[in-house]
């Protein structure tokens, strides 16, 4: 699929090369551009296939193949949904097959006119509106309650799913140290939370601190003591263990709840069968990007992406506000279903006790089959300047570098292309 507006170089004989290694493949998109009289610009660097991300904007785009028989099968266009037929399209295409690839290359360069829809994106009124009736139908017709409006802001979808059930949510949170911030953290829970079925569990490791002796002896929550050092993974696998509730909140002890909505919003995603782990955006003090994502191999390991961001900013190609997938989110607002957590065995407390913990527990989902989803709509403030922050040269580095250093060479969410130092979605060197 194309358009007369393209310039394609190698385009047809990399999908000819690729179909050579990969015959059963169904559909096939590449990396692609803008160019102008000045020339190439806007390259848009695509992660592997990542279903979220294609609900909330058609990223595939250009330039893709489709296997004529899938095409007929689905029955080709659709008239009703013109300015966006391509996207149509693809989105019955998705619902027949899972045999996706990506040429991480630029193959297509789209010619940017005054009356092209590459020019900007309010030159065609029409077809946001045709796009989100498309999506609209996508879950229609896989049985997905739900609203999908349009983001003005950023000219993405944001597709809301109705919660079939208020599962109860264990809210598990390890107080490793300062009893101001930990209260700090539970009174934003229960002030600022709108979801209604929840338990807060706090997991101390230091019977003899007299402030904290006198904060839980006023709380009205579940309290339990690991004994032994601060062990971040054996404490929540313990947690665990200790409680029945069938969805698990790892909860860091410095977050703090910004907005009523913040469980509820990942709460939606953990419900799908597909889904692992749900992370949030995590904002500094400063309203600056904490975590929104990780990415694997930055520095080595690992890396969140958009770090010092503004919390309001759009993020490359706007991926910074709207929900996709990653390899991994972070440990510290983390939602799963309990049923994922003892498929996968839970935390590594032998060789991974505090750093990385998460990135390797997530991974393990990923390994399993799950997707891993970060929405930008869960806001939570976290104060990790306080906290611990992971060391390269941490013995648990190690672990990771040899447990998963194929992913960490080749993250299937974010772009080979695209700067492996930074991990904020620019061009690498």
């Amino acid at each position: 699929m194309t358009t007369c507006s393209s310039r394609m170089r190698f385009a047809l004989f990399q999908t000819a090369k690729l179909l050579q290694t990969h015959s059963d493949v169904d559909l096939i998109y590449s990396d692609e551009d803008k160019f102008t009289e000045e020339g190439f610009a806007d390259p848009m660097l695509k992660p592997d296939w990542s279903p979220d991300f294609f609900l909330a904007c058609n990223y595939l785009c250009h330039f893709i193949t489709i296997r004529r028989e899938l095409v007929l099968r689905i029955g080709g266009f659709c008239s009703q949904f013109d300015g966006s037929q391509d996207y149509d399209l693809l989105l019955r295409a998705i619902e027949r097959t899972d045999r996706i690839h990506h040429i991480p290359r630029v193959l297509y360069h789209w010619r940017r006119s005054a009356s092209s829809s590459s020019s900007g994106l309010r030159q065609k009124p029409g077809q946001f509106e045709a796009g989100r009736r498309a999506v609209d139908e996508h879950l229609r017709r896989k049985g997905i309650r739900g609203h999908v409006a349009i983001d003005w802001r950023t000219h993405t979808y944001w597709v809301k799913r109705e919660l079939a059930e208020m599962k109860k949510i264990s809210i598990i949170i390890p107080a490793a140290d300062c009893i101001e911030l930990l209260a700090r953290c539970i009174e934003s829970i229960t002030t600022r939370t709108s979801y209604p079925n929840y338990e807060i569990v706090v997991v101390g490791n230091d019977r003899r601190s007299e402030e904290a002796r006198a904060y839980f002896g006023r709380s009205e929550h579940q309290l339990l003591y690991y004994e032994g050092p601060f062990n971040y993974s054996a404490i929540n696998n313990f947690a665990v263990e200790q409680t029945e509730s069938p969805w698990l909140l790892f909860l860091n002890n410095h977050i703090e709840a910004i907005e009523p909505d913040w469980l509820a919003y990942m709460a939606e995603h953990v419900q799908r069968p597909e889904v692992g782990a749900v992370g949030a955006r995590l904002l500094n003090p400063d309203d600056t990007i904490e975590h929104a994502g990780v990415v694997l191999g930055g520095n080595g390991i690992a890396q969140p992406a958009f770090r010092g961001f503004p919390a309001e900013h759009p993020g490359v190609c706007r991926q910074l506000q709207i929900t996709r997938n990653y390899s991994a989110v972070s440990g510290a607002c983390l939602l799963m279903r309990r049923k994922v957590f003892q498929e996968v065995g839970g935390f590594d407390e032998e060789s991974l006790p505090d750093a990385f913990a998460d990135v390797d527990f997530c991974l393990k989902m990923g390994r399993a089959g799950y997707l891993i989803v970060y929405t930008p709509f869960a806001k939570l403030y976290h104060y990790e300047s306080t906290s611990r922050r992971c060391n390269v040269e941490a013995p648990e580095a190690e672990v990771i570098r040899q447990r998963w250093a194929g992913i960490l060479e080749r993250d299937p969410y974010y772009n080979p292309n695209l700067s492996r130092e930074r991990a904020d979605f620019s061009l690498g060197t």
